[in-house]
This record gives structure tokens, sequence and C-alpha cells, in this order.
């Protein structure tokens, strides 16, 4: 009995160690950004200005319930009008294009091969999973992360800087540095673009209902809504004022 009762004290300050750096990690985790930064807000309030000519643009885009729908057994939808809204994305010569996607790498890659075959060369970046900083537990789980468009403008900027990215040719010849002024998200989900709320377009998503439906037309009106972005001084400006598809977005239930 004496000896089980020491042997609990000796161990206890290793469990309090332990408790400690448990309530450590949690506090700083607990504290992860949430929310737009001030600085973020303060550029989203410059007005925006109508240019008489377009000006280059980043498209990051998200791939299941956005562009397709993936079964769990990989069966993969093409979302209605996809073909044409990537011929336009790709051939429009303003717009620089990557995809950012929370599924694994491997998966990715087979959604990427399918929808843009041998097109595929002209994206800039191809992300999935790894690109989160996640660790290890919520890698392996479904945790939702944030897309912080911080982290694809430095690893871009820095390319663009060392010239790497100089392959990508745009119509418009000024330098060109991504920021919250020329960069489009395309996600249908709303909590992955907390950060930099004022970037995203949110099309309805892309589910086993409308895939089956077959009058989903939502990568049309985004083509539309497009025409009109690429020539606006201030993407994030003009969509916070301007909203795609604002009626639905007033009356949608976000389930993520």
């Amino acid at each position: 009995m004496g000896s089980s009762f020491s042997s609990l004290l000796l161990f206890r300050p290793f469990r309090l160690l332990r408790s400690f750096w448990t309530w450590l990690i949690w506090s700083f985790w607990s504290k992860k950004r949430t929310s737009p930064t001030k600085q973020y807000l303060n550029i989203t309030s410059i007005p925006s200005i109508n240019l008489a000519k377009p000006s280059p643009k980043l498209i990051i885009l998200d791939l299941n319930g956005t562009l397709v729908y993936r079964k769990k057994t990989r069966k993969i939808t093409l979302r209605p009008f996809l073909k044409e809204f990537i011929d336009y994305l790709l051939t429009d010569g303003n717009f620089l294009v990557m995809i950012w996607t929370t599924a694994r790498p491997e998966n990715a890659k087979i959604m990427v091969d399918l929808i843009f075959g041998n097109q595929r060369e002209k994206l800039i970046a191809i992300w999935g999973r790894d690109k989160f900083g996640l660790s290890k537990r919520e890698y392996e789980r479904h945790t939702v992360p944030f897309k912080n468009l911080e982290i694809v403008w430095n690893d871009l900027n820095s390319q663009i800087a060392n010239g790497n990215l100089s392959k990508y040719t745009l119509k418009s010849s000024s330098e060109l540095t991504l920021d919250p002024t020329n960069t489009i998200l395309i996600d249908d989900s709303r909590h992955k673009t907390k950060l930099q709320p004022f970037n995203a377009i949110h099309p309805r998503e892309f589910d086993l209902k409308s895939s089956r439906n077959g009058d989903d037309s939502e990568l049309k009106k985004i083509i539309e809504y497009l025409e009109v972005i690429k020539y606006q001084s201030n993407v994030a400006a003009y969509m916070k004022d301007n909203p795609f598809s604002v009626q639905e977005e007033m009356t949608e239930i976000d389930i993520h």
C-alpha cells in the first residue's frame, strides 16, 4: 500500500506537467485567428474602380462540391458547364489559375486529371490537404481548415519575384503582386473562407441531389460574374458590396 502510494507521488509531477502542456497547446490552437485582420478590412474599404482594360486576377478553385461531386468510391460527376468554365479561365489571358482543395494529394490528382486533362499544365499550382499546416491528427481526421490566402500570396509572390511563374503569360505586362485586390477564391464552403470572406465566390454546393437534377448552371453564372470582376481595381471591395448570387446567399443555410 505504502509502496503504491509512493509511486503515485513520484508520477504526480509528470502528470501535472503533461496536463500543463496539454492546456498550453489547447490554448494556442483555440486562439488561432478565425476572423479577418484589420489590415485586410482596411484594403476592402478602398473603393474599387472600373478599369478600361482587365487587370490580371488569380483564381483559386476548390474541387469537390464546387467543380465536381465525388463519392467515397471515387466515382466523380462533373458539374454542368465545367468544360466551358475551364476553357474560359485558361484561354481568357487575364487569369492565373490554381487548385486548393482539402482533399488528400492523391485524391486531388485524380480529380484534376479528370477535370483538366492535358490542360493541367496551365495551372500554376495544385495544392491539396498537405498545404494547410495541419497536425498529423488533423490531417488524418475530417478537420475542415480555413483557406488562409496569405499563405498563397506569400508563396506565389515569392515565385513571381524569382521569375518562377514567368512562363504563365498574361495579357497585361504590368508587374504583378497578388493580394486581396486581385484574388478570387471559388469554394462552396463559407467556413473555409472566413479569414478573407470578401474574396470568395460561393456557388451552391454540387451534391448528389444537384448532380442528379442536371439543371445546375452555377458555373455559367460565375463566368458572367468574372466578366465584371476582371475590370475591377479592387476585387475584395467590389465583392463585398456586390457578392455573387446575393439573393441565394441571403436565404441559404450554411451546413458546413
